[in-house]
């Protein structure tokens, strides 16, 4: 995971943007806090990370370091959530199968330990190998929501939906991990230990695992705004060519 070159890409789909990466789709904790994480180093407008919280209390707050709010994951949730902001993260992995998340405003530390056990090693394996059109028939892709719910226990899940930002979006995990072991601290207090929800939390309507989930796949987003995608994709292009961090893809190819 850690050697995804980082890179301006652009989705193969027409009229769509993408992201290409891993995450923790969701983890709830036993104070009723709920986390996510968002490693994007591929991306229509450049590399980026995102934390997601949620208080016991509903509202979500989301944490990104990239380039601007516009071109970070604020741009697809920013409806349903109460606040986002700009600030440093560190993604570092610890081990092979542990990984050490950093924020320094708010204070923030969360670290996991990931595994997959045979069975989901095996169905890894099968997963990663598929073609990218095999995501587009609804009824393979509900072939992998019943995988998800009665194999993995992530319960009723989508992986096709509207985003907040009125975008029609497919999610498309290539691998599926759990996570073993969870701790974070939020401005130095506890979040509790992990725990398994009975009922599929949501963002903006859309359900998240009810189980802590550790994914590498992409999401393809359908571009419903030609003209603003393509003056943010300029903008982005020129900041990422100036600062050298990512390769970037010609438009033209």
């Amino acid at each position: 995971m850690s050697e995804i070159e980082p890179r301006i890409g652009s989705s193969p789909w027409e009229d769509h943007e993408y992201v290409r990466g891993y995450s923790v789709m969701v983890a709830p904790f036993s104070s009723g806090d709920l986390l996510g994480l968002r490693v994007w180093p591929q991306s229509d407008f450049g590399p980026y990370v995102s934390v997601w919280h949620r208080t016991p209390d509903g509202d979500w707050s989301i944490y990104s370091d990239g380039l601007s709010l516009e071109t970070t994951c604020s741009r697809y949730w920013n409806p349903a959530i109460q606040q986002a902001s700009l600030t440093n993260i560190d993604v570092t992995w610890t081990g092979p199968n542990e990984l050490r998340v950093e924020m320094g405003e708010p204070h923030f530390v969360w670290t996991m330990t990931i595994s997959a056990p045979l069975f989901l090693r095996a169905l890894n394996a099968v997963s990663s190998k598929l073609p990218l059109w095999s995501w587009k028939p609804g009824l393979l892709r509900w072939g992998r929501e019943w995988m998800a719910k009665r194999l993995l226990g992530m319960g009723d899940i989508d992986f096709s939906f509207t985003m907040p930002s009125g975008q029609d979006t497919i999610i498309m995990p290539e691998e599926v991990f759990f996570i073993e072991e969870s701790n974070a601290e939020l401005n130095g207090r506890s979040l509790g230990d992990p725990v398994q929800l009975e009922t599929n939390p949501t963002i903006g309507g859309v359900p998240l695992p009810t189980r802590s989930t550790f994914v590498l796949g992409q999401v393809h987003m359908e571009t419903t705004d030609p003209e603003e995608y393509r003056q943010t994709r300029e903008q982005a292009q020129r900041s990422v060519a100036s600062s050298s961090t990512a390769t970037v893809e010609s438009d033209t190819e």
